[in-house]
């Protein structure tokens, strides 16, 4: 009985934690991407077809398989102009000439490491256990 009790009590702390996680990150500025409860960055444009939040729900789909478990490696891919994020081999992101400029970097190389840190200060705030900033390749 008194297990039970303990287990009901540690169920309803983690729905109250996920419950006020939630309402805070619907109080930051559209297009804003949080992992766990640390934000990262905004995307503040849209990119081939897929819209902010097409791009912000397709971080948060992958990020999620990612924490709490198995260390996370973010590494940086020169595509074109572009630079893909990846985690542990996963496409994550793309940072696009347009986020960029939308941002006042001169180009995507510029600013993909900046969202690779970004990331990596996350999922490290979230209990992923990341691979050490300096282990990550890529510009």
């Amino acid at each position: 009985m008194q297990m039970r009790h303990t287990v009901l009590r540690g169920l309803a702390g983690l729905a109250l934690a996920v419950a006020v996680g939630a309402a805070w990150a619907m109080a930051q500025p559209r297009g804003t991407v949080v992992i766990g409860q640390a934000t990262c960055f905004r995307i503040r444009v849209p990119d081939k077809g897929e819209t902010i939040q097409q791009r912000l729900d397709r971080i948060q789909d992958v990020a999620a398989k990612f924490l709490g478990g198995e260390p996370v490696h973010l590494t940086i891919r020169p595509v074109g102009k572009r630079q893909h994020i990846d985690v542990n081999g996963e496409f994550l992101v793309a940072v696009t000439p347009e986020d960029a400029r939308a941002t006042g970097y001169k180009t995507a190389a510029m600013l993909a490491p900046m969202w690779r840190n970004a990331l990596e200060r996350a999922f490290l705030q979230s209990n992923a256990r990341p691979f050490a900033p300096s282990a990550a390749t890529g510009p």
